[in-house]
């Protein structure tokens, strides 16, 4: 059979195969359209729930990181820091969940002096609490421990690098 005549004799049978073939892939075709597109909004998704995810530990840090410059600012500034010393206490107890635990410790012993240089200043201010002159040499070295403790303001800013803002739009 020539190759012609083949194809002839095939024609009334291709014709009927296309016919029966053209809604299956029809169907098929919306198949790959609709799980195309689903995968494409699943990422949508993920791209969006990633965001939302770095602009809620943002809040959560800059929380901890505000309570911390507080404290320190109060230290120098006034004589009773127990309330600023409750708020930092409550951040620190959060932060082993939200930073690294090299800051969580730096936190606590910036905690740990502050509550160091907030008793020693409740203890001046109370003459009965002691001699007169271990009182007086006490006073005397709190206002430098204070001006020290101000001073490492640069030092939290520096331990926080992580709240640096970034182009989220990339």
């Amino acid at each position: 059979m020539h190759y012609l005549e083949w194809v002839k004799a095939l024609e009334p049978h291709a014709l009927e195969w296309l016919k029966a073939s053209g809604i299956p892939a029809l169907a098929a075709a919306i198949a790959f359209a609709s799980w195309r597109s689903t995968r494409s909004s699943n990422q949508w998704q993920i791209r969006i729930a990633r965001q939302k995810l770095k602009h809620d530990l943002y809040d959560r840090r800059f929380a901890v990181y505000m309570a911390f410059h507080e404290l320190m600012v109060a230290v120098a500034e006034k004589s009773d820091v127990d309330a600023e010393l409750r708020k930092a206490n409550a951040a620190r107890a959060h932060s082993p969940f939200l930073l690294d635990p090299e800051v969580t410790q730096y936190l606590a012993g910036l905690h740990t002096e502050a509550f160091r240089i907030n008793a020693t200043n409740k203890l001046v201010g109370d003459p009965s609490m002691g001699d007169p002159v271990e009182l007086t040499q006490m006073g005397a070295r709190q206002g430098s421990d204070k001006l020290t403790f101000a001073n490492r303001i640069p030092e939290l800013v520096q331990k926080f690098e992580c709240l640096k803002l970034n182009d989220f739009s990339e």
